[in-house]
């Protein structure tokens, strides 16, 4: 149904039946814009995660240099 087919028919209900209607539709926007709140939520936390890995995996890289360096010097 296009847009101007849901106006069409919002139209031809009376007014309860377009209230209801509506406050549904409402509802169902608020729920989606709390599951898109949470999912960025979780899209930040596993950002937050994924560079905490790059720099624990830098880390470990610079002290398995130092590690091998040292090996190499003996």
């Amino acid at each position: 149904m296009d847009f101007k087919e849901l106006i069409d028919h919002y139209e031809t209900l009376d007014k309860s039946e377009l209230i209801e209607k509506l406050v549904f539709e409402n509802a169902k926007l608020l729920s989606q814009d709390n599951e898109i709140e949470k999912i960025n939520d979780e899209i930040k936390r596993l950002d937050d995660v994924n560079e905490q890995h790059r720099k624990i995996n830098g880390e470990l890289s610079e002290e398995l240099k130092k590690i091998k360096e040292k090996g190499n010097n003996v």
